[in-house]
């Protein structure tokens, strides 16, 4: 690099630095996401926390949308409002906190399911009464995820948001050949609900007299959410095999959760005694050596 390309280089760099802000504060809102269940027609309350954590007073002005979080879209349709706090603005100090109060009344002629509010904390000029921006030139806001349960009124308990509350599919796909090769079991996890739902459980794998501890694989390790008729499809493998595999078949149990409540689905699957997979190759095994007997006979009568 030239003397002159690396003046041109160090002043840029200084130029930026120069340019850049000393301090930069992240301010804060605790809990960015909050969750309840409630009964149809009755009513909750929650709290949002923002803290200012830059060196001059912050003026807040907080608002409320109904958003869709599978298209990161605000939504427009009042009838799916369901918190109510104080619009108000609201001067935040250096390093002190603000935490707002509101409360949680779904409307009547909402049906049971999931529903997702936002709370915008927009920053308003103290200067100007202007919404401010941040260096991106976006309107400057944080907020918090308010989602909520709405079960039908229930007279038993546990709550539950419905029993059936997924199609499941649930099969060994490749039952596998011990010691050689993994049985592979699939799912189908289909949300027939009006809620959103976030697939829990697990798999289990041992032999049909359970004479050792079952193996167990969980599913949807990612944390995948469903919507109202989503689905989501996995295979899990099995790779350890034990002896008594063969004698007495493999039983899979899977266990199915949705994430809100405790109902479970369970399904079952059974694959029979590996024995007669084993029949082939024991009988060219029995082949090979008979032949090796006869090759090796037929060479002792001629030596002879």
């Amino acid at each position: 690099m030239s003397l002159k390309n690396c003046l041109i280089t160090i002043l840029c760099v200084l130029g930026i630095a120069f340019l850049m802000p000393a301090n930069v504060h992240a301010d804060t809102v605790t809990p960015s996401i909050y969750e309840a269940t409630i009964i149809q027609s009755k009513q909750s309350t929650g709290k949002v926390t923002f803290k200012n954590e830059g060196s001059t007073p912050i003026v807040i002005s907080p608002k409320t949308s109904a958003y869709d979080p599978k298209t990161l879209q605000l939504i427009s349709d009042e009838k799916k409002l369901f918190l109510v706090l104080d619009k108000e603005t609201y001067t935040v100090q250096p390093n002190d906190s603000l935490i707002l109060n509101y409360e949680i009344k779904p409307p009547s002629n909402l049906a049971p399911g999931t529903y997702f509010n936002l709370i915008i904390l927009q920053k308003i000029s103290s200067t100007d009464a202007t919404v401010q921006k941040n260096q991106l030139g976006t309107v400057d806001t944080l907020s918090q995820l308010v989602t909520i349960h709405i079960l039908e009124d229930q007279t038993t308990f546990p709550l539950q948001i419905k029993s059936d509350f997924a199609q499941i599919s649930f099969e060994i796909i490749e039952p596998g050949v011990p010691f050689l090769k993994p049985m592979s079991i699939k799912y189908i996890y289909q949300n027939n609900t009006n809620y959103v739902l976030q697939p829990q459980g697990e798999i289990q794998m041992f032999d049909t007299k359970s004479s050792y501890s079952p193996e167990y694989r969980q599913i949807n390790v990612t944390g995948t959410k469903l919507y109202p008729g989503d689905t989501i499809e996995e295979t899990v493998e099995i790779k350890k095999w034990h002896f008594s595999d063969i004698l007495f078949g493999r039983k899979v149990v899977g266990r199915f959760y949705n994430g809100i409540d405790q109902s479970t689905i369970i399904k079952e699957a059974t694959q029979n005694s590996y024995i007669a997979y084993l029949a082939v190759p024991l009988a060219v095994l029995i082949l090979v050596i008979a032949f090796t007997r006869s090759i090796l006979a037929d060479r002792k009568k001629t030596k002879d």
